[in-house]
């Protein structure tokens, strides 16, 4: 296939991005149809969960003038908590299947000659989903911990932990064995993977500002329109308008993350190719069973 992907193969930063763009723009069809089929219930209540917890919060602007201590009281910080319980669990569910999803079809892909199996997908994360969940909570929470500690440890734990869906999903290791192995991957190529992952982030959040602009042009009209009652009503701005517009916004955000994941695929085969030279191998024996078959 002329538009055929080699994954198995060292890059440069520039090439990882302008393939994981290639690889979307070839792709988009299977692969988004996959996403939503997926991962898709876990996004529904992600956005809802994060829209209850902008009612729960914004919402609550509009009875401090009856009630000022509103947000002290129990009502507010057992919805809050609840929200934000809905938002952590949503988001690992989503992420364990989303990430599942996109490598399981890149596995597709590349078994099939350039071609995604949604069946095999499909089976592939059914098959894997407690491993998802259980990587998707691990990274999560060594990433949350480092950054607790100190920005440092958790930017470089972020950078780390990139991979490690790769090596799960593409070497069939375990979760805590994935974790390992990353770490021993990455040696000698933080640096260059941490550039990678940079500048696909800055991407990423250019796309996801114009995304946002409609929310933002909203926002500032209504500002300017209830002025005079901004003051005695500050709910009044986070209106229902406001928040179907924030949660376009937010599918938006959570959809195109896409990007970033791919880029991770992208730099697992890359970092392997650099350890262990998998394609290269692959290719040589494949032209020697050419000759001989020629032969």
């Amino acid at each position: 296939m002329h538009d055929f992907i080699q994954f198995k193969k060292q890059r440069e930063l520039g090439t990882i991005l302008s393939d994981t763009f290639k690889f979307i723009r070839l792709q988009w069809k299977p692969l988004f149809g996959l996403i939503f089929r997926i991962a898709g219930p876990a996004l529904v209540l992600l956005v809802l969960a994060y829209v209850f917890y902008m009612q729960t919060v914004f919402g609550s602007f509009g009875t401090l003038g009856s009630n000022p201590s509103f947000f002290s009281s129990s009502e507010f910080g057992v919805s809050l908590i609840l929200a934000l319980v809905l938002i952590i669990i949503a988001g690992i569910a989503y992420y364990g299947l989303m990430y599942g999803t996109v490598m399981y079809s890149i596995r597709s892909y590349m078994n099939n000659n350039g071609l995604i199996d949604k069946k095999e997908v499909i089976n592939g994360v059914k098959t894997d989903f407690w491993k998802l969940m259980g990587i998707s909570v691990l990274t999560a929470l060594m990433i949350a911990v480092g950054f607790l500690v100190c920005i440092a440890p958790g930017i470089y734990l972020a950078v780390v932990l990139a991979t490690t869906y790769g090596i799960l999903v593409f070497e069939k290791r375990s979760v805590t064995d994935s974790i390992s192995y990353s770490f021993e991957l990455i040696k000698g190529e933080w640096w260059i993977t941490f550039a990678t992952l940079l500048v696909i982030l800055i991407l990423y959040y250019i796309i996801m500002v114009i995304a946002q602009i409609p929310q933002y042009i909203y926002f500032f009209i209504k500002m300017f329109t209830i002025a005079e009652t901004i003051d005695s009503d500050p709910a009044s701005m986070f209106d229902g308008v406001y928040i179907a517009l924030n949660g376009v916004a937010l599918l938006a955000q959570y959809i195109l993350y896409v990007i970033i994941v791919i880029t991770t695929g992208f730099i697992y085969f890359n970092l392997n190719e650099k350890k262990h030279f998998t394609g290269t191998i692959e290719t040589i024996e494949s032209i020697g069973e050419r000759e001989t078959t020629g032969d």
